[in-house]
C-alpha cells in the first residue's frame, strides 16, 4: 500500500461525525434472544467516571468485540455490567423497568447528555471531540482506578518511562512520540503488554500504519474509542491533520 492509497483510507476512517456516537458500542444478544433489544453503550459517560483498566482489566471486559460472554445471569451474580450496576454505584440491573435504559435501537439516545458533558470541555478535532488526556491532566474530570476496595495501586511509571519515546518511520517527518504516562492515565501495563504488543522487539515486527488502521496494535482503541488514526498529528508532531468537511462537526 503506499502513501496515496493510505491517505485514501485515513479520510474514510469513521467516524468523522457526529461527536456523540464516536466510541459508542453496540452489544447484540445471542440470536436465541432475539427478541431483545441490543445494548447502546456509551464509552464517554463510564470514561468520565472511571479510567479503561477498570472494566478492562478488573470486571474482565475484552477489548475485542464480541469475545466477553456477558449474561443477565452474570450480571446478577455481580459480574461485569452487575459490578457497578447493582443500585448502589449505579441503577440495579435487577429492576426489569430500567432494562429500557441500556436495551434500546435508538443511536441519538445519548446525544443530549453528551452535549451538556461535553459544554467546557477541551475540544478535539477528531473522535468525540474532546482531548481526553488534557481533560484528565486539567483535572476535568477524576476517573477512578478500581472499584474493588482495599485493592492494590497499579503499578507506578518507572522514571526512564516517563519520557515520551521517540520511535522513527522511514519517513523522518512521520516520526512518533509516544507517551506512556498518558497511557497509564487510563491503562495498566498488562491491557497493552503482551497481548497487543510483546515487549521483546520481534512481537511487533509487523507494526505498521496498514495493520493499525485495520484494528491490530494501536488500532485495537485508536479505531474504536481513543482518538482515531485520522488525527495523525496527535502522535507525528511533523505530519498536518487532512481537513475535515465542515459538516462533520457537532459542535
Amino acid at each position: 500500500m503506499d502513501r496515496y492509497e493510505l491517505m485514501q483510507i485515513l479520510r474514510t476512517i469513521p467516524p468523522n461525525g457526529p461527536f456523540e456516537t464516536y466510541g459508542n458500542t453496540i452489544l447484540r444478544p445471542p440470536p436465541k434472544k432475539g427478541s431483545m433489544d441490543p445494548v447502546i453503550f456509551p464509552h464517554w459517560s463510564h470514561r468520565a467516571r472511571y479510567d479503561c483498566r477498570v472494566c478492562h482489566l478488573e470486571l474482565k471486559f475484552s477489548i475485542y468485540k464480541g469475545e466477553t460472554r456477558i449474561t443477565r445471569k452474570r450480571n446478577l451474580s455481580g459480574r461485569y455490567c452487575g459490578a457497578c450496576h447493582n443500585g448502589k454505584t449505579a441503577f440495579t440491573v435487577r429492576d426489569n423497568s430500567l432494562c429500557s435504559r441500556c436495551h434500546h435501537r435508538n443511536k441519538d439516545a445519548y446525544s443530549e447528555a453528551f452535549a451538556t458533558f461535553a459544554e467546557g470541555m477541551p475540544r478535539a478535532q477528531f473522535g468525540n471531540g474532546l482531548d481526553w488526556a488534557k481533560m484528565v491532566k486539567e483535572h476535568y474530570i477524576d476517573p477512578v482506578h478500581t472499584v474493588k476496595p482495599g485493592a492494590e495501586p497499579s503499578m507506578q511509571l518507572p522514571e526512564k518511562l516517563r519520557k515520551p519515546l521517540e520511535l522513527g518511520t522511514k519517513s523522518p517527518r512521520s516520526g512518533v512520540l509516544f507517551s506512556h504516562e498518558d497511557h497509564m492515565g487510563w491503562l495498566d501495563c498488562s491491557n497493552c503488554h503482551p497481548e497487543i504488543f510483546d515487549i521483546e522487539q520481534e512481537g511487533t515486527q509487523y507494526f505498521s500504519m496498514e495493520s493499525n488502521i485495520f484494528g491490530q496494535f494501536c488500532g485495537v482503541c485508536h479505531m474504536r474509542t481513543g482518538f482515531p488514526m485520522s488525527d495523525c498529528n496527535r502522535c507525528h508532531p511533523e505530519m498536518k491533520n487532512h481537513k475535515m468537511p465542515r459538516s462533520s462537526y457537532s459542535f
